[in-house]
C-alpha cells in the first residue's frame, strides 16, 4: 500500500534521569506495523530485553542499565531493521530519530497529508482494515471495505482510505466503484501520488481520454520526468 514506505521512530525520555524510555513508532503512509513487530534493548554488546509494540505503535523501556550504553533496535517483518541510540533521546515524542523502510517496494507512491490529519475515529477504522486484510481470511475484504467505508464517513477528505477502497474494488472486479473511489482519492489530495496511476488506466479503459488527460497532467505537475501521457500514448 504505498511503493516505499518510511516509518519514523520518535522516542521521549519519561524521567529526568532519563533511566525509562517510551517511544513511537509510526509509518509515513499510514500504515501500522505488523502485530509482530519488536523493539529490542542492547546496551553495549549485550541484548538486554525485548518488548512488543501496541496498536499505537507504543513501547517502553524502563530501569536502562547504563542509558550512554543503550540502543533500541526495532525488527518488523517487511522492514529494514533499524537501531536507535538512548543516549539522549528528544523530549516531543513526534521528533523522528530513525528511518525505516519497508522492503521490496517501488519508486514513487507517497502517503497522504490528509491520513496525518485524520481524526482518530477514522484512524481507526483505516487501520482496523488494514489488520484484517494482514490475517487474510474468508470474507477479509468486505470486512476491510466495511472498515474504510467508516472512516471516509467519519473524514469524507481522507485520499488514504479512498485509495484503499478503489484497490479493493479492483479486487473485486467492480471497476465502476473503483474509478470512483480513485476519483475521490486525488479530489482530497492531489498530490497523493498513488492512485493516479490505477486512475489512469481505468479512465483510458472507459474511454474516457479527457479526464485521463487532465488526470496526467496532475501527475506530471507532482514527478516532471514523467513522459507525456504519461506512459499511456
Amino acid at each position: 500500500m504505498g511503493a516505499k514506505l518510511v516509518v519514523l521512530l520518535g522516542l521521549a525520555a519519561t524521567s529526568a534521569l532519563s533511566d525509562s524510555v517510551r517511544g513511537r513508532i509510526v509509518t509515513d503512509d499510514g500504515m501500522p506495523l505488523p502485530a509482530s513487530a519488536r523493539v529490542a534493548l542492547r546496551c553495549g554488546a549485550t541484548a538486554q530485553s525485548e518488548v512488543g509494540i501496541d496498536l499505537e505503535g507504543w513501547f517502553e523501556f524502563s530501569n536502562l542499565p547504563d542509558p550512554l550504553r543503550c540502543s533500541a533496535i526495532v525488527a518488523a517483518r517487511g522492514y529494514r531493521t533499524a537501531g536507535v541510540n538512548l543516549a539522549a533521546p528528544p523530549t516531543n515524542p513526534l521528533v523522528p530519530i530513525a528511518v525505516l523502510h519497508r522492503l521490496g517496494k517501488n519508486h514513487g507512491e507517497s502517503i497522504s497529508v490528509t491520513h496525518l490529519s485524520a481524526p482518530a475515529d477514522a484512524k481507526r477504522h483505516f487501520h482496523a482494515a488494514v489488520r484484517v486484510l494482514e490475517q487474510e481470511t474468508e470474507g477479509g475484504i468486505d470486512t476491510a471495505l466495511d472498515h474504510l467505508r467508516n472512516a471516509v464517513r467519519a473524514y469524507p477528505a481522507y485520499a488514504q482510505a479512498w485509495f484503499e477502497i478503489g484497490r479493493l474494488q479492483l479486487a473485486l472486479a467492480d471497476a465502476s466503484s473503483a474509478l470512483q473511489a480513485f476519483q475521490k482519492s486525488v479530489q482530497a489530495d492531489p498530490w497523493f501520488v498513488s492512485p493516479y496511476e490505477p486512475l489512469l488506466l481505468l479512465l483510458r479503459s472507459s474511454g474516457d481520454a479527457a479526464s485521463a488527460e487532465r488526470a496526467c497532467t496532475k501527475l506530471r505537475q507532482i514527478n516532471p520526468a514523467l513522459p507525456p501521457g504519461c506512459g499511456g500514448d
